[in-house]
């Protein structure tokens, strides 16, 4: 395997904040390098939906943006948690939260496939906030979300909240950020 590893950004919308308890409503992950996109809304347990925050669901407009209608069929959904695991192996995962979406991630992937290797990415995630913190002149305990990065780079989101809008965005600032890093010379 090559020491080179693409940033695979990954954006999930969910029934809540519990990583134990809530699921995600639609996943969306995007290779920077690449520009290579996935994006599906997974079968969910019976019974999700009964017991989702609903705040959580005020949040992502699940039922107003019609996102219930894109729910796929369990073998569909199982297929398209197989190619997200192929997109991730032995990649970067990134994103605005990572340590969350890796965390939901896991858990549905455990759901689907009872047997199976969790977490195919490389153990170091790349969170937006903290690799922007230098940009915005921060301290590295100071870690601003997704709305804050995108204003100071000039990124639009053109779906806040969306798996895919919000997948997109990150995508988007890491590519900004790195092109700014690269810019500046860098101490040896």
């Amino acid at each position: 395997m090559s020491d080179k590893r693409d940033l695979i950004v990954v954006d999930t919308e969910t029934t809540g904040l519990d990583v134990n308890f809530h699921w995600p409503l639609e996943v969306a992950a995007i290779n920077v390098q690449t520009g290579e996109e996935l994006y599906f809304v997974p079968d969910l347990p019976d019974g999700t939906l009964d017991h989702a925050d609903g705040k959580a669901m005020k949040i992502n407009r699940y039922f107003e943006r019609g996102v219930f209608a894109h729910r796929l069929s369990k073998p569909d959904s199982q297929n398209s948690w197989t190619l997200l695991w192929d997109m991730l192996a032995g990649n970067t995962l990134g994103g605005s939260n990572p340590t969350f979406d890796a965390a939901m991630l896991n858990r549905a992937y455990k759901r689907e496939f009872v047997t199976g290797e969790p977490s195919p990415w490389h153990h170091r995630l790349a969170d937006l906030a903290a690799y922007a913190a230098p940009a915005l002149h921060l301290p590295p305990n100071e870690l601003e979300g997704l709305d804050k990065v995108c204003s100071y780079l000039q990124v639009k989101n053109e779906g806040d909240h969306t798996a895919l809008g919000d997948a997109r965005a990150t995508a988007e600032c890491f590519k900004r950020l790195t092109e700014q890093y690269t810019a500046k010379t860098v101490l040896a």
